[in-house]
């Protein structure tokens, strides 16, 4: 489930990710994580309000799923 918008996905379609140390990385396989889905990762909005939920930095957020997104 994406922790944004609250639908249900098949985990493959979704991205997982965690808070560690006020940033956002992709899970690491230890600890507390959640799930984004791809249209909610690509909302500007969505962006500016997981960053302010989280209280990390929007612009690094933002290149992360960026980057995730791209690469896989």
């Amino acid at each position: 489930m994406c922790i944004s918008c609250r639908e249900r996905f098949s985990r493959r379609v979704l991205v997982r990710l965690q808070i560690e140390q006020q940033s956002v990385i992709i899970y690491s396989g230890i600890g507390r994580s959640f799930y984004l889905c791809e249209i909610c990762a690509t909302n500007q909005k969505k962006q500016t309000g997981l960053a302010k939920r989280f209280r990390v930095n929007e612009t690094n957020l933002t290149e992360l799923l960026k980057e995730i997104l791209k690469n896989g």
